[in-house]
C-alpha cells in the first residue's frame, strides 16, 4: 500500500536522524558557536531567572528560560509553525525582542481520556492544544561556555495517536541532562488525525497529509 510504504520509509529516516542527533557531540542547539548569551555564575540548587539571564540566540531570534539546579531550561521553544492543517509546516516567522520560553507550548489536540496517568487531572497539567504545536523544550548544563556537548531528541510516546513532550512530570530531562553533561530536547509534533490523515484525493495541497505528523519530526531535527 503506498500511504504505508511512504510512511515506513519516513519513520526509517526519522530514526536515521535520531541517530545522527544522539552520536555526535557538535550538535547546533544552544552549542557554543554563535550564541548570543548571558554567562550566569551560580550555585546548585540555585533558582535564577530574569533580564539577562538564560538568554540565547536561534534562527528566528532571541529566547529567555531559567536556571534550576545548574540547568538552563528552555519551554515551548517554536521550530516550525503549522497555520493549516493537513499541510506541512513553514518555517518560523522571525520576531522582534526576547521570546519567553518559561512554559511549555501548546500539544496536539487529543482526547483526556487516552491517558492511563492521573497527571491530566492536575489543573496544573492542562494543556493548550493546538495544530500549531511545532515546540520543543531544551535543557542544557551551559550556554556560551565553549563547550560542544551530545545532543539527544526523545520523542514521547502514544503510538502517533496521542501524548506530549511533559504530559508527565518524569518527562522533565534536567536530571539526564545534569548526568550526562548533555543537551537534552524533547518534541511535540501532529498526531492522530490532524497528523496522519490521507487526503491526497481532495487536492495537491493535502498530499502529504497522511505524513505531516511525520514532517514536524523531521522540521524539529532540522532545527536541532
Amino acid at each position: 500500500m503506498k500511504t504505508a510504504r511512504t510512511k515506513k520509509t519516513f519513520l526509517s529516516l526519522l530514526s536515521l536522524g535520531l541517530l545522527m542527533c544522539m552520536t555526535f557531540s557538535e550538535g547546533q542547539v544552544f552549542a557554543a558557536d554563535g550564541m548570543k548569551a548571558n554567562t550566569v555564575r551560580m550555585e546548585q540548587g540555585d533558582f535564577l531567572a530574569g533580564p539577562g539571564i538564560a538568554v540565547a540566540s536561534t534562527e528566528s531570534g532571541l529566547v529567555q528560560g531559567y536556571v534550576r539546579k545548574g540547568i538552563y531550561t528552555y519551554h515551548g521553544v517554536p521550530y516550525a509553525e503549522a497555520k493549516e492543517r493537513f499541510t506541512r509546516a513553514q518555517r518560523v516567522a522571525p520576531w522582534q525582542g526576547v521570546r519567553l520560553a518559561f512554559d511549555y507550548g501548546a500539544i496536539a489536540p487529543q482526547e483526556k481520556g487516552g491517558f492511563l496517568n492521573t497527571t491530566w487531572e492536575d489543573p496544573a497539567r492542562e494543556f493548550p492544544m493546538d495544530n500549531n504545536c511545532q515546540n520543543l523544550n531544551i535543557w542544557t548544563p551551559g550556554i556560551a561556555d565553549g563547550k560542544k556537548r551530545p545532543v539527544m531528541v526523545w520523542l514521547h510516546g502514544g503510538g502517533f495517536s496521542a501524548g506530549s513532550s511533559a504530559e508527565i512530570p518524569a518527562y522533565d530531562g534536567a536530571n539526564l541532562s545534569r548526568a550526562g553533561d548533555v543537551v537534552v530536547v524533547s518534541v511535540n509534533h501532529r498526531l492522530n488525525v490532524l497528523g496522519h490523515f490521507d487526503l491526497s484525493a481532495y487536492g495537491e495541497q493535502y498530499r502529504n497529509a497522511d505524513n505531516v505528523g511525520i514532517y514536524d519530526l523531521v522540521d524539529a531535527l532540522r532545527w536541532v
